[in-house]
């Protein structure tokens, strides 16, 4: 009796656990609506996942700029790719998909949170 009652309680916590995950999995916006939001010209700061703050400008063009921790600002160019919005510069490219949230959005690599765009 006590080994059901113990592997009712499991089961429980296993389905409770994948609702839980199921209901906080993020809902992402197209590719396009985020464009549209980001690549408005004025400056959005950008928390990176190690805790460093850029400033990024995305402009209707396709290209832009990011201020960051080092002294410069690199050029950057950004486009739609598939469902991903991609920025691409000097230091690397970054396909993210984005969701939204409080004062902005939170971009994801995968199932990773990566850069969050605030104002």
């Amino acid at each position: 009796m006590k080994t059901n009652l113990r592997l009712a309680a499991m089961c429980a916590a296993i389905l409770t656990a994948d609702v839980t995950f199921a209901a906080s999995a993020p809902t992402f916006l197209e590719p396009e609506e985020v464009a549209a939001v980001l690549a408005d010209g004025q400056p959005w700061s950008a928390l990176t996942p190690d805790g460093k703050t850029l400033k990024v400008t995305l402009k209707t063009d396709g290209t832009g700029s990011i201020r960051g921790p080092l002294p410069f600002t690199l050029s950057v160019t950004w486009a739609v790719n598939g469902q991903t919005l991609c920025i691409d510069g000097r230091m690397g490219k970054r396909c993210l998909r984005f969701s939204k949230v409080s004062g902005g959005l939170q971009g994801w690599d995968g199932n990773k949170p990566d850069l969050r765009f605030s104002r």
